[in-house]
């Protein structure tokens, strides 16, 4: 028998998804034209995390601004040029946790922005 803290616990998926949903997004708190550095007070932070998003913790001072992002928009990991958008199986784990994005929010960054 193993003493406790000897093993790494493996958590199940119910409560990994019950985390996730708690995870702050990272949202534009005004227009962020193509090829603006990012900065604290571009952004704000709220629940919920949508898929695609960057979350509080990818979050980095001094990101450039790939696509443009609306007022109010999600970020998405496409939308700036970050380490993780570059890690093809980072990437796709931020596309595939959190709520499902709002199409209009992905259409916008997607698109340009306004």
């Amino acid at each position: 028998m193993r003493a406790p803290g000897t093993q790494k616990r493996l958590p199940p998926q119910k409560e990994v998804t019950y985390l996730d949903a708690l995870v702050r997004g990272v949202y534009a708190k005004r227009d962020l034209p193509v090829g603006h550095v990012l900065q604290d007070a571009d952004v704000y932070l709220a629940i919920p995390l949508q898929q695609g998003q960057i979350s509080c913790r990818e979050l980095m001072r001094g990101e450039v601004i790939r696509k443009a992002v609306p007022k109010d928009q999600p970020i998405l990991i496409d939308a700036i040029d970050s380490p993780y958008a570059n890690i093809p199986s980072l990437s796709e784990l931020i596309y595939h946790r959190g709520l499902p994005s709002q199409p209009a929010a992905r259409a916008a960054t997607a698109g340009g922005g306004k």
